[in-house]
């Protein structure tokens, strides 16, 4: 659907001239990567606010992208798996910050957290197919990863002292990154077993 989409759109902007035949690839994978992120933002922002639950986006925003970007982690084959998987996920953090929402001062959410940071902190950045990162870009990302966490834990301590729930959805979002990774090192692991 997304490439598609994006196949229309590069085939109507060298049809008008806007743009080279020769670029062609790079316009639509480029246009397949805007419409599938434009189309997760406002599903999620749609599903935070039927549900009541505009924190919990903003906890994405702030938590999840950012740490996202750094880290690396499981992709998808297709743009359509992506946006399926993805509008899951975030609808499962939805359902712990209902069911759980003082997860951050909670045993539990402090052990999920420390393993999550854990994880991160051993794996991060992961380098895969779709993160080919040369040594520069490697220590550039995890020294951004560290002041990620660390600007994280600083948040997570003031939430704890002032009793903001929000620390919840920090705690779920840096666990799903977490997951992410672990997906991906599993993924890979198995693929190397088979050749």
């Amino acid at each position: 659907m997304f490439r598609n989409l994006a196949e229309d759109i590069t085939f109507l902007l060298i049809k008008n001239k806007i743009v080279e035949i020769e670029k062609r690839e790079i316009y639509i994978y480029g246009l397949e990567v805007i419409l599938l992120n434009g189309g997760l933002l406002i599903t999620f922002l749609i599903i935070s606010i039927l549900c009541g639950e505009i924190v919990n986006f903003l906890a994405y925003l702030i938590f999840f992208l950012p740490m996202r970007l750094f880290s690396g982690g499981y992709h998808a084959e297709t743009s359509e798996r992506c946006f399926i998987l993805s509008t899951i996920t975030f609808g499962a953090s939805i359902a712990v910050s209902k069911l759980i929402p003082l997860l951050y001062i909670s045993n539990m959410g402090k052990i999920i957290g420390a393993v999550s940071v854990l994880v991160i902190l051993v794996l991060a950045p992961l380098i895969n197919k779709n993160n080919l990162l040369n040594q520069t870009q490697r220590k550039r990302n995890r020294s951004i990863l560290c002041t990620l966490l660390f600007i994280d834990l600083v948040f997570y301590i003031l939430s704890c002292n002032y009793t903001w729930t929000i620390a919840s959805n920090e705690l779920i979002f840096i666990a799903m990154n977490a997951v992410l990774l672990l997906a991906e090192k599993l993924k890979q692991c198995i693929s190397n077993m088979k050749d």
